[in-house]
This record gives C-alpha cells, structure tokens and sequence, in this order.
C-alpha cells in the first residue's frame, strides 16, 4: 500500500535525538516498568463483539480491527500516549503495510511495542521462571525494524542495544479483554521490543515498524505462534 507522496511532512530529526535508551528513566520512570504500562493499557481496551450487528467493529481492540478514533482510547496518561501493535499477518499480507492515521497531542511521547511478550498467571503458569522463559520467546531472532520520517532508529541487526530485562508486575483484567482473560490481578512479566518516542514537532510524521518471527521449523509454514506484521501510524501532532 503507498502513501501519498503530497503529505506535507515535519522535518525529521537525527535518529540518535528521536528515541529514548533503554537505560533511560522518561518521565523519571524506568524503561522496563513504562514496558508494563504499555502491557495494561493494551489489556484495558476493549474487544467486544456486537452481537445484533458482528459486522459492526466499532468496539473491537485496534490492533484486530483500526480506526482513526481508536487511538484516543484509554489514553489517559499524562506524559506518553500508547500505540497499538500490529496485527499478526499472513505471508501473503505482510508487504502491504496498514496504514493507521493517529492524531495526537502536542508534547506527547509515544510507545508501541514492535515484538514482545505479556505472560501471567492467568495462563497457568506458576513461577517466574515459567514466566520468563514465556516473554523471552523469540527474542533472540525476531527480525525487526522500525523507522521515523524515514530515518531508521531501530533494527534487529543491533538488538542489543534494546533488548530490556523481563519486569514483573501486576496486570488487571477487566470483561471483554482481548485474551478473553477472567477479570482479576494476575504476577505478570512484560519484556521484548518497543519503540519509544520523545515528542514529536507539531505537524505530520510517519512511524513505521514491522516484525517477522517465524516459531523454530515453522518458516513458511502456518503456526498460531508465528508473528508477521507491518504497520505505518500516520501520525499529526497537534
């Protein structure tokens, strides 16, 4: 899918300048902890299925089915407004990107994860460790890539300088979650890839990001655990 090339665009900004470290503290919180706030606000969100109307999607979760005024959902933190991640594709799908027009408030940052792994109890698992070995599932050969205006601030080619440590937390489930969770308080883990953003000049900026993990044996095949997805946010500050 292609963009229009009359967009009028912000000036894009050195890549070194645009995204925080993973050692940083934004907003005097850590890296990890805002990895588990993403994690809770994309569990708040709501799926619901209109049951007098399944064709109506105006309440199903935005990464499933996107529309402009889903990125206004839940977001009610003062400093950093989330995106949602990309819907997982198919081989046949992933070279078209989805095109996702977002607008947002001026002195914002903004944070999407690109792969990575949300597991709790709710789950069954029992020990950290279980927890651990849970969020750290392709970590070590996803193969991403993300970009700013053109300019690209992240790639697997040099995942260490993102990769994070697993964070423990506590996750709460409300009804019509997207996991079909039962609502209550699981011990949670979040780790994996994220795109996080400082605020971005007022105008329009385009956010491009894409993962390809393919579960050990399964390339090319069909696997519930393989994850594709390509997403381009058409973002305007205001």
């Amino acid at each position: 899918m292609s963009i229009n090339s009359q967009t009028s665009h912000a000036a894009p900004t050195n890549s070194s300048n645009l995204i925080y470290s993973k050692d940083s503290h934004p907003y005097g919180t850590s890296y990890s902890e805002w990895m588990s706030k993403w994690w809770q606000w994309h569990v708040s969100l709501p799926n619901k299925v209109n049951e007098q109307d399944p064709s109506n999607l105006s309440q199903i979760h935005p990464r499933e089915s996107y529309s402009p005024e889903k990125c206004a959902w839940n977001q009610t933190n003062k400093d950093v407004w989330f995106l949602s991640d990309g819907r997982s594709l198919g081989l046949s799908d992933f070279a078209d990107a989805e095109i996702r027009k977002c607008t947002v408030p001026q002195d914002k940052a903004l944070l999407v994860q690109i792969y990575g792994g949300g597991c709790d109890f709710s789950e069954g698992l029992k020990t950290d460790e279980e927890l651990r070995d849970c969020v750290n599932i392709g970590l070590d050969t996803v193969k991403f890539t993300a970009k700013v205006d053109g300019v690209e601030v992240m790639s697997s080619e040099n995942r260490a300088d993102f990769l994070h440590n697993p964070f423990l937390y506590n996750i709460t489930y409300t009804d019509d979650n997207i996991y079909d969770v039962s609502p209550g308080t699981y011990r949670a883990m979040a780790n994996g890839y994220f795109l996080f953003l400082k605020p971005l000049d007022i105008g329009n900026h385009m956010i491009e990001f894409n993962e390809a993990y393919f579960k050990p044996g399964s390339e090319g095949q069909p696997s519930p655990e393989n994850r594709l997805s390509n997403v381009v946010y058409d973002v305007t500050v205001k």
